[in-house]
């Protein structure tokens, strides 16, 4: 770990997997531009995948990307998460169209909305939208409804989020809706889902644990790699 923060920022470049970076909107420039070098390199039958929250829809890095995609008709699929709040901001302040994917059309995309708590409608409206961009249709946005359950941070209580918007369909818990169709048709049975559970809560045990046993970094010792090995730095050079 070496004393690094974060806990998003990782990636593959090497596997097509870029790193998350933080400013709200960049990914999807960084994505259109690693489509464009595929694009000039003679790679073929490519796609590009990123997603964003509602509120980050917002700024001008996501307006020029969203741009700049269609111009040039890059394979990108853009998906879009509606949690109905950016932080505390809800959407009624954030936009004046009825529906995001209503953008759609104007920066020259392919425009769907789902229910962002229906697993089964998420694999196939994004899964189709991976296959039309692929095939040369242009830019893809799917724009995911749902609402985020807890805070944006633990400092966050949350309390700005109505009872009445609680209740909405689109409020549900979409895991626990997930393992329910997962039951109901029959693909897993409850023991399985709770085996599931206890194997991934084991895995993030055993990560903190560790992490904790490692000794904390020396500046003396540092070779100030902006990666987290040297190794992963020397294969992308």
């Amino acid at each position: 770990m070496r004393g690094r923060d974060g806990n998003i920022h990782r990636g593959k470049p090497l596997d097509g997997q870029l790193a998350m970076i933080s400013h709200l909107g960049a990914m999807i420039s960084v994505t259109v531009g690693a489509l464009m070098a595929k694009r000039t390199k003679g790679e073929k039958n490519i796609v590009g995948l990123t997603t964003i929250g509602e509120g980050g829809m917002q700024t001008g890095a996501t307006h020029e990307g969203m741009n700049i995609a269609a111009v040039e008709q890059v394979p990108l699929v853009l998906v879009a998460t509606n949690n109905h709040y950016a932080y505390s901001t809800p959407n009624d302040r954030e936009f004046a169209c009825v529906d995001l994917v209503d953008r759609a059309k104007g920066y020259g995309f392919e425009g769907y909305s789902i229910d962002g708590t229906d697993l089964g409608a998420c694999l196939d409206v994004i899964g189709s939208a991976v296959k039309r961009a692929r095939a040369g249709r242009p830019p893809q946005l799917v724009v995911a409804s749902i609402l985020r359950l807890s805070g944006h941070g633990e400092h966050d209580d949350a309390s700005y989020i109505t009872d009445e918007m609680r209740q909405e369909p689109f409020a549900q818990d979409c895991l626990a809706r997930a393992e329910r169709v997962i039951t109901e048709r029959g693909l897993a049975d409850a023991a399985t889902l709770r085996q599931w559970r206890e194997e991934a809560a084991a895995q993030v045990d055993d990560a903190v644990s560790t992490a904790q046993k490692e000794a904390a970094p020396d500046p003396n010792q540092e070779d100030w790699c902006a990666v987290s090995t040297r190794k992963l730095a020397d294969e992308i050079e």
